[in-house]
């Protein structure tokens, strides 16, 4: 396993290292994505989209329906088609090639691309429409594909951005002329530009040779873990192969990782609820105050490409023949290949995951967290045994690690130095860095907060602590399911020795293997919007391999009676601590709503839900009281949202699809949650999320 794992690692290669820079001043001949016989320019692309025949149907359908000339529907659609269109100009590609060679040796230790599979991706190019789909984590992520493929030698992709860059002063145009096309962030109630916008993804797929980038997430993940996968995007861009258009389409998972993401502070005050600053060309140069930081090492893996057809199999094609009978305002997916995408996008996000970096940091901020939560400290030769451990047990898993057991130490002292503003060491211990509380008062007006107006003093002490989960959560891929199994181990045996102190016989080994399967089950039900980790049937295999692992670290132990014994050890501790901030969320939001809904509230809004929740955890923290359930992640409005929606789908929760608020269900009770989710939270092998000590630095 380990030699496998280190074989995996050597495939990576440093193109910032002194020699192997992109030379953005080279001949540029690269491999296109579609070997096409007619290759189009950008413009050309325009004038096929809105010359086509399907164009000319749907110009006519909206002249009709608004009663107005072609010719004037002709030039709106033409004005749509210019604010979306993508261009090429190699000048500006290769000057923004060179600033990204500047910058990033001043600002990283290394961009590490895996040669191997890009060598793979290259071999399979040019015999169908490519679309690549990056994870996304970063802005940077749009810079890196492109910047990667000029260096690689294939042709730069189209990549889907927002208005909000569009409008940009300078940077629009810029971002245009490297490729970018731009698409609206709700268009959902103008069909006309609903309609050209699918009709040039149509043809960007179909019909032209470069292959097409986009954002399955839909926007950067502030939480550093993947997001429910939007469709919608996927949807138009696979048209053309459920229209017959072409053969197939290939799918190509791309996994960026960073050591230290650029955004790392804002998403932290984002998810407190301060503003997201808007985009613009001020914000952008301000932000280049980062070169004077350090953010180490970046990682980029491409993901086994997948076969569209092969995936979908027959079912993907069965459809074609009504679909050409239909006009073309009328070209939409119908529920079961809706269904079929949702599948593939499920499995691409599955994929991104699997080829995700674990950094030293990632293991150093889950080692310390499951030792912060029993009131441990730790210095750097507890901190290096307690690394190697969690890296071998990752492999075990199939994670890819970037940690070089060989120079542990080193490697310590240099991330924590990157990551000083979260962990420090003091007196050789490692602890959390405070932040200010008037540096705080001073950067951020309460006032514009999005839910509650936290103090300051809140503020100070849940930043580090939300930062520090931040590099926990790319771990929660390989551990949120190890984790249920334990969860529902602690329950089992809790349950077992009531009832043998009541006097119950013994079951069998069978029966405590099918009662944990299905409180796995329960639990994966209960988090599936949180922890995208749904893998398309592989779920008993999956089972029996965290079985097995928790099995041989002596976490688990089950007796041929079916009795079972959890025994708590540094492997429990991580797997919990992984998992505990999100536990503790959700109980208190299932809390929350349950004191709304008992004051009577018929419904209560998005917001005044996140408000209660935020105050109710201000003043558990503020109290500094040894409540073990609450933890300074449960502020975090993105997870508060996606908690919500999670109870929604469950059928805990209604939403008003009129007025958008909450109500509870009386489909399934969400007092019966609650009271599941605290049994859980008390039987957590922790302490404390959230120590005395802090308070009296503050």
């Amino acid at each position: 396993m380990a030699e496998s794992h280190n074989e995996y690692m050597r495939n990576f290669e440093n193109i910032l290292e002194p020699g192997k820079e992109p030379v953005m001043t080279k001949e540029y001949n690269p491999l296109l994505a579609f070997k096409l016989n007619n290759i189009l320019d950008p413009q050309e692309l325009k004038s096929h989209v809105l010359r086509g025949e399907k164009m000319q149907q749907l110009i006519y359908h909206y002249a009709q329906k608004h009663n107005c000339p072609p010719k004037r529907m002709e030039q709106q659609v033409r004005d749509i088609l210019d604010e979306i269109g993508l261009d090429r100009n190699l000048a500006i590609i290769r000057w923004c090639g060179i600033a990204i060679t500047a910058i990033g040796k001043r600002i990283c230790k290394g961009i590490y691309v895996n040669k191997a599979s890009m060598d793979h991706i290259k071999q399979g190019l040019g015999k169908n429409p490519v679309l690549y789909l990056p994870s996304h984590r970063s802005y940077m992520d749009f810079i890196l594909m492109s910047y990667i493929c000029f260096h690689y030698d294939i042709e730069i992709p189209g990549i889907a951005a927002g208005m909000d860059f569009h409008s940009m002063f300078a940077m629009g145009t810029m971002l245009r002329k490297t490729g970018a096309f731009f698409m609206r962030r709700s268009f959902s109630n103008d069909e006309l530009y609903w309609d050209v916008f699918r009709e040039y993804m149509y043809a960007l797929v179909g019909v032209y040779h470069i292959g097409v980038e986009f954002f399955i997430e839909g926007t950067r993940s502030r939480n550093f873990k993947s997001l429910v996968p939007k469709v919608g995007l996927l949807s138009m861009a696979l048209l053309p192969f459920f229209s017959g258009e072409v053969s197939d389409i290939t799918i190509v998972p791309v996994s960026v990782s960073y050591e230290r993401v650029l955004e790392e502070q804002l998403f932290v005050y984002e998810l407190l609820g301060v503003p997201k600053p808007k985009e613009s060309t001020k914000g952008f140069f301000k932000a280049l105050k980062i070169i004077d930081e350090r953010f180490g090492k970046m990682y980029l893996d491409f993901g086994q490409p997948i076969s569209v057809r092969e995936f979908l199999g027959e079912q993907g094609t069965a459809s074609r023949l009504k679909r050409s009978t239909l006009g073309a305002h009328l070209q939409k997916l119908n529920k079961m290949e809706i269904e079929l995408v949702k599948n593939l996008a499920t499995e691409i996000i599955y994929q991104q995951q699997r080829r995700i970096v674990i950094t030293t940091f990632n293991l150093i901020s889950l080692y310390f967290a499951s030792q912060y939560y029993v009131d441990a400290s730790v210095n750097i030769d507890e901190i290096s045994r307690g690394i190697v451990s969690l890296r071998n047990m990752f492999e075990v898993l199939g994670a890819h690690m970037a940690t070089d057991v060989n120079s542990i130490k080193h490697e310590i002292i240099e991330t924590v130095e990157i990551h000083s503003n979260i962990v420090n060491f003091k007196q050789a211990r490692l602890e959390f860095t405070q932040v200010p509380v008037d540096q705080l008062a001073q950067e951020i007006d309460v006032s514009r907060l999005k839910a509650h107006a936290l103090t300051p003093q809140t503020m100070a002490v849940a930043v580090p602590s939300m930062a520090l989960q931040l590099y926990i959560n790319p771990c929660l891929f390989w551990l949120a399911r190890p984790g249920y199994l334990i969860m529902a181990a602690m329950q089992l045996q809790k349950d077992q020795e009531t009832s043998k102190r009541q006097g119950a016989v013994d079951g069998s080994y069978k029966e405590t293997i099918g009662y944990l399967s299905k409180q796995v089950q329960k639990l994966d039900e209960i988090f599936k919007h949180e922890f995208i980790i749904a893998s398309n049937n592989r779920e008993i295999e999956e089972f029996e391999q965290n079985l097995k692992l928790l099995e041989n670290y002596g976490v688990l132990d089950i007796s041929k009676t079916g009795t079972i014994t959890v025994k708590h050890n540094e492997c429990s501790r991580s797997v919990l601590a992984a998992l505990a901030p999100f536990l503790c969320l959700y109980y208190q939001l299932a809390v929350t709503l349950n004191k709304l809904s008992a004051e009577s509230l018929e419904e209560f809004s998005s917001k005044t839900i996140l408000v209660r929740v935020q105050k109710r955890i201000e003043s558990m923290l503020l109290e500094n009281s040894n409540n073990l359930h609450v933890h300074p992640y449960c502020l975090a409005l993105d997870n508060l949202n996606i908690a919500l929606h999670s109870l929604v789908q469950s059928s805990y929760l209604i939403r008003n699809r009129e007025t958008g608020n909450f109500k509870l269900s009386g489909n399934k009770s969400l007092a019966d949650l609650e009271m599941l989710l605290l049994e859980l939270c008390n039987l957590m092998p922790f302490q404390q999320y959230c120590h005395n000590r802090i308070f009296s630095k503050l």
